[in-house]
């Protein structure tokens, strides 16, 4: 019985077929040939890919751009909305107010300002201007209550200085240049020239290239420690001391020689952030940063305005002082500028 099942479930088994087609008898079933497999699309992947890969690489060169080898340009993968988007500043050409202050490591409260420096930007053309103005320059400087006194421009932020609001002074200060010279500025920057040692540092120092030896045997940036200090002739590289002192030191020049060295080691950092390996030193320009410097723009702000600052070449970098505008005041009995109108709206024009 066992063995007529085994054979009625043998023949039941489907035979094998022969080369030619038919079954062999007494053959093992031959095993079906598996099906094949349709190949997935990875079109949606990919696409996410590329997109990504774009967008990392337009943020990349956006806040680096990369030199052309054998010229002054450089280029960044276009992002959309471009880098005033990214970094949240107007899509115009805007302006900048620096102030440079002259703090002595004893003085508390307000303190002298030194440097009054306008950075006007034009991100959509990558160009830049610096216009400085002499800190004895006669203005109508602004009072709490509204009205307006002459004074040195300098005094805007010392008289307006507040322990409780830190805007306060550098808002004076804008509100007098836009009340005197028509420039609005969008936003601030004050820095402690002693302390801009750091910042300088931070970047690698700079190289200028100076046009006058000059020199100070009794230099102090604090009163007490003398570090003489002696600027040949010609190309040199600056740590941040010396940097400094290079735009501080008063003796045997005047408050003119001063902006134009001032400008010279501004323009020296900015090409020294171009540089691919400024980005290497984000982290340590970063701690000097937040010691140095006091601002209206968060930290992504000033970040979009030294990556627009790398996208402007040497020849659409311009400065300008409004110093070549102004002559002393001979019946004044303290060291006043007077500022000619004429002169004045033709430097602001260029």
């Amino acid at each position: 019985m066992e063995d007529f099942e085994a054979y009625g479930q043998l023949r039941k088994r489907p035979l094998p077929a022969d080369p030619g087609g038919a079954a062999v008898p007494g053959a093992p079933p031959r095993a079906l040939a598996p099906a094949r497999r349709r190949k997935r699309s990875h079109w949606l992947r990919n696409t996410i890919l590329i997109i990504a890969a774009y967008f990392v690489l337009a943020v990349g060169t956006t806040v680096q751009p990369l030199p052309v080898p054998l010229t002054s340009v450089r280029v960044s993968v276009p992002f959309p909305g471009g880098a005033p988007l990214l970094f949240g500043l107007p899509d115009r050409p805007f302006t900048v107010l620096v102030i440079g202050l002259d703090r002595r490591p004893t003085e508390t409260g307000p303190s002298r300002t030194d440097t009054v420096l306008l950075l006007r930007i034009d991100p959509s053309a990558h160009k830049a201007a610096f216009l400085s103005i002499p800190r004895d320059a006669l203005m109508q400087i602004p009072s709490a209550d509204g009205s307006y006194s002459q004074d040195r421009i300098n005094t805007a932020f010392v008289y307006n200085y507040s322990s409780k609001d830190s805007g306060a002074a550098p808002k004076a200060t804008m509100r007098t240049i836009e009340h005197n010279l028509g420039i609005k500025a969008d936003h601030y920057v004050i820095f402690d020239q002693r302390n801009a040692r750091d910042l300088i540092d931070a970047m690698g120092g700079v190289t200028i290239d100076n046009p006058r030896e000059f020199g100070q045997e009794d230099y102090s940036d604090d009163d007490v420690h003398v570090v003489p200090q002696h600027f040949p002739l010609g190309k040199q590289h600056l740590d941040g001391y010396q940097a400094v002192a290079y735009g501080r030191i008063r003796q045997g020049s005047t408050d003119f020689d001063r902006i134009e060295r001032q400008q010279r080691v501004g323009s020296a950092l900015i090409r020294g952030a171009e540089s691919p390996l400024s980005i290497l030193r984000l982290p340590k320009l970063y701690s000097s940063y937040r010691k140095t410097i006091s601002s209206d723009m968060s930290m992504r702000q000033s970040a979009g305005v030294l990556s627009m600052l790398k996208r402007v070449s040497d020849s659409e970098l311009k400065t300008k002082s409004l110093g070549d505008a102004a002559v002393s005041c001979e019946t004044c009995t303290a060291s006043i500028q007077l500022l000619d109108p004429a002169k004045v709206e033709a430097i602001i024009g260029e």
